[in-house]
């Protein structure tokens, strides 16, 4: 539940009706209770009106008590909606006051709350601090409503970030910055041609654990998309950097890691595979299939070569290992690229030629 502890900054700020009935202390407070507990908390102020679903999520409605004793009720429409699936939580206060939501942004930018959209054409805009997040929703119905929905994400243990794969549970740049700390992640730009340029953040950079995410959303910089470990990082950061940074560190759960040998990326797969050629689109992409143990779908290899003019089985579109080990090329993993398992429609193919 330590999803309603961002809530107390923002209400307490809100100039609205119900706001001013509560206390920081409270809400720190209410911060540490149990669903079950939370609900009694709520309802000494509103009152349940019902659930909806939205797919596998439930969604429970509380709207504000009327006072009976006020002669003229305020016509502002107030509510809180709790938003509960398997191990989401996350709570959402509901208002048609455009005072309100305008005073509502302002006071999260003021608590230091980055968003990377934010104009009047836009329904939805997204708020992020660290491992907080704060949807804000514009709804057109009969009245203009106005949500903010507030999740506090569950981090892993960073003694148990121990492979590349494991980085993938980081789904923004704020995210990063809660588990590794600002000296460790920076946001940053990655030349993938003179022309085209992307923004990116990079976790530990300029170091052996250099580890570069690129973003869905990268206006928000979230939802990951790609990550890229080992290789020539060219990032806005490095362009001008002169100094060494050792063999990439970072490596799979199958055991794939910078620097290894193709002759050992053989053996781990327990078969031959193969790999496109060096005038390809994808050069030296080892194709995207799974011949053996290991998974070139979700985490693509790219290879380098030392000696890139001494087999002419290079100039082919598509490279067998069996014809070409015998060669000794000096061929070695260069970069691993990886992708969210679940979410294969939505890559973005940076490192393909244009």
């Amino acid at each position: 539940m330590r999803g309603f502890l961002l809530i107390v900054t923002f209400i307490l700020i809100a100039p609205c009706s119900f706001a001013q009935q509560f206390s920081a202390k409270e809400f720190l407070l209410a911060a540490s209770f149990n669903e079950k507990r939370l609900e009694k908390f709520i309802s000494k102020d509103f009152s349940p009106a019902g659930n909806n679903y939205k797919n596998d999520t439930i969604i429970n409605i509380y709207r504000i008590k009327i006072d009976k004793k006020k002669k003229i009720q305020d016509s502002v429409i107030r509510r809180i909606e709790t938003y509960q699936a398997k191990n989401y939580f996350s709570i959402a206060f509901v208002t048609s006051s455009t005072k309100e939501f305008e005073d509502n942004k302002k006071a999260l930018y003021k608590e230091g709350f980055f968003c990377g959209q934010d104009n009047d054409s836009l329904k939805s805009i997204l708020f992020q601090r660290k491992n907080y997040s704060v949807l804000v929703n514009r709804q057109e119905e009969e009245d203009t409503l106005y949500s903010f929905q507030f999740h506090q994400e569950e981090l892993p243990d960073i003694s148990k970030i121990q492979y590349a794969e494991d980085l993938m549970q980081f789904t923004s740049h704020e995210y990063l910055l809660s588990v590794f700390g600002e000296k460790n992640v920076i946001k940053d730009v990655y030349y993938l041609s003179d022309k085209d340029v992307t923004k990116c953040s990079v976790l530990f950079p300029r170091t052996n654990r250099q580890a570069v995410f690129f973003w869905q959303d990268d206006q928000n910089m979230c939802k990951p998309s790609t990550i890229i470990i080992g290789g020539n990082m060219n990032t806005g950061s490095l362009k001008n950097y002169d100094g060494l940074i050792n063999e990439n560190v970072w490596m799979s759960k199958d055991g794939i890691y910078s620097g290894m040998s193709l002759y050992s990326l053989v053996r781990l797969n327990k078969a031959t595979f193969n790999f496109y050629g060096k005038n390809s689109s994808s050069p030296y992409l080892v194709i995207p299939e799974n011949t053996g143990t290991l998974d070139f779908k979700n985490n693509a290899v790219i290879l380098g070569c030392l000696n890139p003019n001494g087999s002419n089985e290079l100039e082919n579109k598509i490279v067998e290992t069996d014809k070409i080990l015998q060669d000794n090329l000096g061929l070695y993993v260069f970069m691993m690229i990886l992708y969210p398992q679940a979410d294969e429609s939505k890559r973005r193919d940076y490192f393909t030629r244009k």
